[in-house]
């Protein structure tokens, strides 16, 4: 018989004394499978979203936010999906992360979980790895509808115009966004190697951004540089080789490529940018999937262009901006560029100057309102730009959105998935409502 001996009382001891620590809860073994799930999708995930945001990080963050999510869903109501969200309690979910945060966090904490489950679920469904029903997608997108849909407020009608096969055949092969695409099409012909992030590689930028009609090159360490088609070159373009860092640099370039990607016009792998699916619908000759794809093209863009975060200033109000410029570009109420263009320069001295018997608080108020407003205007300006570059608004006395393009905004409103009312608790810092709305109609315009 063997002896006992004191260190294996020792042992057994500390195991006794251990029973007693209450163990941290286990995470449920469902919610442990759908993080995992979430993170064998990183990689094409970062890719996927490399389309709207070059840095890696912004799509890790999305992907823990979306765990996050999940964690609260699964714990207020005992089960969760990592490829079907259930819209149930979307809501509550968010509010349960948020309430944790310091109270002046929340709103914003709102925003960023609302936009990473709609980016996540975009991915999921244009992937072909949403798992749930075409209902509940649509119900899951409804549930989510804030953000901008909140923010934009009642916008004139849109009145599509009845066009002809051959009046839309003749206006489409016109338009330089139809021309650019055919051309970098063309280019990429079978196939285009891509880095990790699928951007174009340095090499390959100069060909690509020609197709486009753009004079840039790639160099390596090359320093971040202003946009191409910024307001002070939206008159001439430089006739010198603009040296960039990455294609992402040059904006034409860069909308026209995530436009293909988002209407499967290219296909991103995990080396290679080859031609998607729908790609002969572009290069058909049946006149009505001709005229569907480009239209496609088209609505893909301007949404791209409406929902581009701006790291800098509220992304918000600049798209509440160039909607409501896009809109009333449909009416005989055009927006008059030079109108836009003062209130991107706005006069500030003489602004505090007739509020000068205001408090010093109010004061500085008054001051970050009107620069606030200011730089919301100048982004929609420069969104304009592009749009008027591309053909797909026209920028000589008003900005007046042409005939075949309203269609296709039309489209693109749908797309987001705006409200009938407007938001009652959301500011509206654009006065562009205001300018055209009550002055020239009596009221407040009709919503949508």
């Amino acid at each position: 018989m063997t002896k006992k001996t004191g260190k294996s009382k020792s042992r057994n001891k500390d195991r006794r004394h251990l029973k007693a620590v209450p163990s941290a809860p286990k995470m449920p073994l469902q919610l442990v499978l759908n993080h995992r799930v979430i993170d064998s999708m990183a990689l094409d995930f970062i890719q996927w979203h490399a389309t709207e945001d070059p840095d890696p990080a912004g799509a890790f963050e999305c992907l823990e936010l979306v765990k996050l999510f999940l964690t609260a869903q699964h714990a207020i109501h005992g089960s969760s999906s990592a490829t079907a969200i259930d819209s149930e309690g979307v809501e509550q979910a968010a509010g349960a992360i948020a309430a944790s945060l310091d109270p002046d966090d929340m709103d914003e904490a709102f925003d960023d979980i609302y936009f990473a489950l709609h980016s996540y679920i975009h991915f999921l469904k244009g992937t072909g790895r949403w798992t749930g029903t075409d209902a509940d997608f649509e119900e899951l997108h409804s549930a989510l509808g804030t953000g901008i849909a909140a923010a934009v407020p009642q916008l004139p009608v849109i009145q599509v115009p009845d066009l002809t096969d051959d009046h839309q055949e003749a206006a489409f092969s016109a338009m330089p966004l139809i021309q650019h695409a055919t051309s970098l099409l063309d280019w990429i012909g079978t196939g285009k190697e891509i880095t990790s992030t699928g951007a174009l590689r340095l090499k390959d930028i100069e060909p690509a951004a020609a197709a486009v009609g753009v004079h840039a090159r790639g160099k390596r360490a090359a320093s971040r540089t202003l946009p191409l088609f910024d307001l002070e070159t939206a008159e001439s373009r430089p006739k010198t080789l603009l040296e960039v860092g990455t294609m992402h640099d040059v904006p034409v370039l860069r909308e026209i490529w995530s436009a293909l990607v988002g209407a499967n016009l290219i296909r991103l792998g995990a080396t290679k940018a080859v031609p998607g699916p729908e790609v002969a619908a572009w290069n058909s000759t049946n006149t009505e999937a001709r005229l569907d794809i480009r239209r496609m093209l088209s609505v893909v863009l301007l949404v791209g262009v409406l929902t581009d975060e701006d790291q800098v200033w509220d992304q918000e109000a600049v798209a509440g901006t160039l909607l409501a410029v896009l809109t009333y570009g449909t009416t005989d109420e055009p927006m008059p560029v030079a109108e836009l263009e003062r209130m991107a320069s706005p006069d500030l001295e003489g602004a505090l100057l007739q509020d000068i018997d205001l408090e010093d608080t109010e004061l500085e108020e008054t001051g970050l309102e009107e620069i606030y407003a200011s730089f919301a205007a100048l982004k929609a300006q420069q969104k304009l730009t592009l749009l008027a570059e591309l053909g797909l608004v026209e920028a000589a006395a008003d900005y007046r959105v042409p005939p075949v393009a309203i269609q296709c905004l039309d489209l693109a409103m749908g797309f987001l998935k705006l409200p009938a009312e407007p938001s009652e608790t959301t500011e509206y810092p654009s006065n562009v409502i205001a300018l055209h709305g009550p002055s020239h109609t009596g009221g407040p315009p009709k919503g949508r």
